[in-house]
């Protein structure tokens, strides 16, 4: 509902003529003002149409390109000059220099007074405002169900339908948490980075919010903050500055993203159980109603895939503790907390598009071995959640393991498969001696391999003297009747401990 040169040219009964043909009828008008005064410049601030009778214009070409050349500096729309007083038609040296600077030249016939173009105008403006309110009074509930119903994604689409804008939420990291419609132009994103500088993320002695314009953007950033620290960013990214009932609905969805952010104590924690609920029922595969899928959804990337990381502790105790940690790391990067723990095992279900680094960052200061599952759709969270348990076991203290990405021979189905069908057999005397309350031979063995067989460091691994390691290991070689001096054997258990070994829950077993 743009009020511009050409849309005041459609108005019939003020019957004003373009001397200029097609020239900048894209160009906005905020007011009509009137003035004779040769330097009305200095009074202009843009987007006026000025209305003159050519009272004072310069009589010389020089002076009337001075005239004009000011106008158009200032960033007037329009010039509507009044025919049939002092001039009978615009004149002709007027509409060239007019034509020459890019500003429309209007004519205004004399029985047309320059109120009623004042009035027309005003009354524009008065209709684009009441427009402006009531497309406010409704955004702004839908963006309060949108962030019920879909979190802050769902938020960031309504407010960016609702601005005509392309709007960025960002983490306190400096990570983006999602960008609708579409993702952000690269050269704004690096303008909004720029802006905000290498401490913003975590000082609030910045201004709220800032306004970067460039030649094709402009781009407007709110800080959000929370308890005295700044936890994100939400940017807005346009070809025209905000206006000021756009800046409120900004204002409102930063407060509903600060919200969503703390979220109540009681809600948070039944939300938190409800979705560990939902991820139950997806890792065992079962069928998900319509609900659960919407849920799931929220923790998908822009193409609906989702990956599952597990997690690997040395006990359901530190499991347990290690859950609070991980759904925090989670709400700190804006993400829907979806975690459910298994005895030693938590699986958080992660975007597709997230990698080993985003995995390895939630988990920062816990000892873990983490692995990755493929990016899936929803219904193939079961898939995921096995390929990710498989590559937990081929991980190391502090690892996380994306075995598609390292293309190991683990991630082959059919090896797989084989592997874990040895498991069982050929460990057998030692996992007896582990089930009978022994040692715990299986990790010995799997520690010293993976220290290819070097004492110093398989012992440290462990927790035990360099000695006690060495009767350790000759005594798995005679209950396994192997001798662990040979390459292919060590090569051969280690793969078969890789693919199948997951001790009890409650052991310290790494």
């Amino acid at each position: 509902m743009a009020t511009t040169v050409g849309w005041l040219l459609d108005q019939r009964a003020l019957d004003l003529r373009s001397c200029t043909g097609s020239l900048g009828l894209d160009r906005p008008i905020d007011c009509a003002l009137t003035s004779e005064l040769v330097d009305a410049a200095d009074w202009l601030s843009g987007g006026e149409l000025l209305l003159t009778t050519g009272m004072r214009l310069p009589d010389d070409r020089d002076g009337r390109t001075r005239y004009l050349a000011s106008l158009a500096e200032a960033g007037v729309a329009a010039i509507g000059f009044g025919t049939g007083l002092g001039y009978d038609t615009v004149p002709d040296d007027l509409v060239e220099i007019g034509a020459d600077l890019g500003l429309p030249v209007l004519e205004v016939p004399l029985p047309v007074p320059f109120s009623a173009i004042a009035r027309t105008l005003l009354d524009r403006v008065a209709d684009d405002r009441y427009a402006q309110f009531t497309r406010a009074a409704r955004s702004q509930p839908a963006m309060t169900r949108a962030v019920i119903a879909g979190g802050v994604p769902a938020l960031a689409g309504e407010l960016a339908a609702a601005l005509d804008h392309t709007v960025v939420v960002i983490d306190r990291d400096g990570r983006v948490v999602c960008s609708r419609p579409r993702a952000a132009d690269p050269v704004a994103m690096t303008h909004v980075r720029r802006a905000l500088g290498p401490d913003h993320w975590r000082s609030r002695a910045a201004s709220a919010t800032g306004v970067t314009i460039t030649d094709d953007h402009t781009i407007t950033v709110q800080r959000i903050s929370s308890g005295g620290a700044v936890v994100g960013h939400l940017a807005v990214i346009g070809d025209r500055p905000l206006g000021d009932l756009q800046r409120v609905l900004v204002g409102h969805a930063s407060s509903l993203i600060t919200l969503q952010h703390n979220g109540a104590g009681d809600v948070a924690a039944e939300r938190a159980q409800l979705h560990a609920d939902v991820l139950g029922f997806a890792i065992r595969g079962d069928t998900l109603p319509a609900t659960a899928e919407t849920m799931l959804l929220r923790a998908a990337d822009d193409d609906g895939l989702v990956r599952v990381v597990v997690f690997e502790f040395r006990s359901s105790t530190v499991a347990a503790d290690a859950v609070g940690q991980l759904a925090s790391a989670l709400e700190q990067r804006w993400r829907p907390v979806f975690c459910a723990r298994d005895g030693r095992e938590v699986v958080v279900l992660l975007r597709g598009d997230d990698d080993t680094t985003t995995a390895q960052s939630l988990a920062a200061g816990l000892r873990m071995r983490a692995g990755l599952g493929d990016p899936v759709a929803l219904c193939d969270i079961a898939a995921s959640t096995g390929q990710a348990r498989q590559a937990a076991r081929a991980a190391v203290d502090g690892e996380v393991v994306d075995l598609v990405t390292t293309r190991s021979v683990l991630a082959i189905d059919g090896v797989q498969d084989g592997l874990r069908g040895l498991h069982d057999i050929r460990l057998r005397p030692l996992l007896e001696v582990r089930a009978a309350g022994g040692a715990d031979l299986v990790t010995t063995l799997r520690r010293y391999l993976e220290a290819n067989g070097h004492w110093e460091s398989a012992a440290a691994a462990i927790g035990v003297h360099r000695h006690t390691l060495r009767q350790r290991v000759s005594r798995i070689e005679g209950l396994l009747g192997v001798d662990l001096a040979d390459a292919r054997t060590r090569a051969e258990l280690l793969l078969i401990l890789l693919s199948g070994d997951r001790p009890p829950a409650g052991r310290e077993s790494r």
